[in-house]
């Protein structure tokens, strides 16, 4: 407490007090709040937040009160002046740097086109966070796109020639079929979590 009067003497919200006595005002308003509580009050801080006491436990047929059986708490509810919402900060996700987010997908091949893979030929993905030296695993998987009702087909690739933070490789996958489009997903697993990256939609053709 005596942390937060000081910093609101420092914003100039509490005036004509020098900041040395910071200690001594909070230690003097937690004495007094546990004054008022001992008496049986409540305390109000205006619309920020209420203590109250409250007594819990059990009696018997006499209404009869021990130590073991029944306990005084002092219970903080906070009021509409601590109201918070998301709005009120800047959000940022820690674990963030280990969600991949994939650029496109390409042939490596000659005449290549992104997000168009060739039958027969390996496959690149590019983009950023798709693999370091944490991952315990790594799939991609290929959902076939198709009409409401219908079943995809599911192709899965656990198996990579290279792998890098923005550069991940794979051989041509078998259950691809030229001709029909898929979603494409790349998952990281680090720990027992398991990060997946954004959808692209990909389409597999020919070889000319």
């Amino acid at each position: 407490m005596d942390q937060i009067i000081l910093r609101a003497i420092d914003r100039g919200l509490i005036a004509g007090i020098k900041p040395t006595a910071a200690k001594s005002i909070a230690n003097a308003i937690a004495l007094q709040m546990y004054e008022e509580l001992s008496n049986g009050y409540g305390v109000k801080f205006g619309n920020y937040f209420y203590a109250r006491i409250y007594l819990d436990g059990k009696t018997d047929g006499n209404g009869t009160l021990t130590a073991d059986e029944n306990h005084v708490n002092v219970r903080l509810f906070p009021g509409n002046g601590f109201k918070l919402s998301l709005d009120s900060f800047s959000w940022k996700f820690a674990m963030g740097g280990n969600i991949p987010k994939v650029e496109w997908y390409i042939s490596d091949a000659s005449g290549a086109v992104r997000n168009e893979l060739i039958d027969g030929e390996d496959v690149q993905v590019l983009g950023t966070n798709l693999d370091s030296e944490r991952d315990a695993a790594k799939k991609v998987t290929f959902t076939e796109i198709v009409e409401e009702g219908q079943t995809p087909d599911v192709v899965e690739v656990t198996v990579f020639s290279l792998k890098g933070p923005d550069l991940v490789a794979f051989a041509w996958p078998s259950g691809l079929a030229a001709g029909k489009e898929y979603s494409v997903t790349l998952d990281r697993v680090i720990g027992e979590t398991t990060y997946r990256s954004n959808a692209i939609a990909v389409t597999a053709v020919s070889a000319e």
